[in-house]
């Protein structure tokens, strides 16, 4: 990946030392023990708002956004955490309207004709945008699995997802999708842990290079009008938060709700703080950006670098494939489809999508129909806010709902 990865800076001229890779490294790496050890405590483990908040929290946070990442930096130079801010308090703003509804639909569910039409227009906007969220997922896990061993090519990437999602239709149509859930359960905390554990090795690197004397930024790239478009079509890296929504039957509305913004705020933390840990390291851009950016500068934080990325990602990858696959499956049971079939319908179109797309155009994709969903629910909110007389609310969700517009037709694939 990179010639010289003891190498940093902007000539590469200075060299860090074993110490500080070491450091780096070695507190990412207790930083995942530590955190999965307290997230596997049996008090955590029972806790209903532990469960209620990491069933967000799981879904915004995979590993995506760290592989995305650099792509924002990239074409947004040093505003690049402002990019991100922004991103984060759109999705923000999108939960309202996710909570409104929790809080002012969910009471009056199956008792207004208008109402659940809306809903049910929003449910299979939803999963049409999980099938291509599925198809993301996919293509990032085998990229993780393909470049490590460089033999990374477009079509073998569509090859292996689609086999990977074949594994998978077969194992649900077989039955077994239940010991596959419960896998993806007890590995949820773990994949968190390691998301957190690669963020604070970057951070740490960025420590050390300030206390050095080397945190210098180089030039920064401007932004034209593509570049905007670009970053607006990476809004599915924030998206998950839609989970609490459909987890009424085993928590109530205020801590759904109460768990939703407390997960978007820990993952607006984390992705912000992470974004500006690359500034140092991917400016002046020096590497394209694609799926190859984040290893190929993370080994000038510490040669085992790359590996702690890869563990974070392949597992959190596959955890998000078999929770994203399984949730929409119980939705289409509960509107009366049998549950083989449900696994044909969901993956079948993403397999499709794996063998004609790549990561970028899959992750534009998810982005526009995912607005649409949101779109969808946020007019769902405005007409409930409506019949109430709350203008207040009301403007918002049009305000909102404008900006989902927005990115569902001017996003663009990076």
């Amino acid at each position: 990946m990179c010639e010289d990865p003891v190498r940093y800076g902007r000539g590469g001229d200075v060299m860090r030392s074993g110490l500080d890779e070491f450091v780096a490294v070695g507190l990412g790496f207790l930083v995942i023990a530590v955190v999965a050890v307290a997230l596997y405590r049996p008090r955590i483990q029972r806790s209903t708002s532990y469960q209620a908040t990491v069933v967000p929290l799981a879904n915004i946070m995979d590993v995506g956004f760290i592989i995305l990442s650099p792509a924002i930096v990239l074409i947004a130079g040093f505003r690049a955490p402002f990019v991100m801010l922004a991103i984060c308090l759109v999705a923000i703003a999108a939960g309202f309207a996710i909570a409104y509804n929790i809080r002012h639909y969910e009471p009056i569910e199956g008792s207004d004709r208008n109402a659940d039409r809306i809903e049910g227009t929003a449910e299979w906007a939803l999963l049409v945008a999980s099938m291509v969220n599925i198809a993301y997922y996919a293509l990032l896990l085998t990229a993780l699995i393909l470049l490590p061993l460089e033999a990374f090519t477009t079509s073998r990437q569509g090859v292996l997802a689609a086999a990977i999602l074949a594994i998978v239709v077969l194992v649900g149509v077989s039955g077994g999708m239940g010991r596959l859930n419960r896998l993806g359960d007890r590995t949820t905390a773990f994949n968190l842990a390691a998301v957190i554990g690669v963020v604070v090795a970057f951070s740490v690197f960025n420590v050390q290079e300030w206390l050095g004397g080397r945190w210098v930024l180089g030039d920064s790239p401007s932004i034209d009008t593509d570049g905007v478009r670009k970053m607006i079509g990476l809004f599915a890296i924030v998206q998950g938060f839609e989970a609490s929504r459909y987890i009424g039957v085993r928590f109530g509305a205020q801590e759904r709700i109460t768990t939703m913004r407390v997960a978007q705020v820990i993952s607006s933390v984390v992705f912000v703080v992470f974004i500006l840990s690359l500034l140092v390291l991917f400016l002046p851009p020096s590497v394209k950006s694609d799926g190859t950016a984040v290893f190929i500068v993370s080994q000038r934080i510490g040669g085992a670098m790359p590996w702690l990325l890869l563990v974070a990602a392949i597992g959190s990858q596959t955890s998000a494939i078999i929770g994203a696959t399984s949730s929409r499956s119980d939705m289409l049971v509960e509107h009366k489809v049998p549950r083989p079939a449900t696994f044909l319908i969901i993956l079948v179109p993403a397999i499709v999508l794996v063998l004609v797309a790549d990561v970028t155009t899959a992750v534009n994709l998810a982005s526009r129909v995912f607005a649409a969903y949101f779109l969808i629910q946020i007019a769902l909110a405005a007409m409930l806010a409506r019949r109430q007389r709350n203008i207040a609310a009301v403007a918002g969700f049009v305000l909102i709902g404008l900006v989902m517009a927005t990115i569902l037709i001017f996003g663009l694939p990076l």
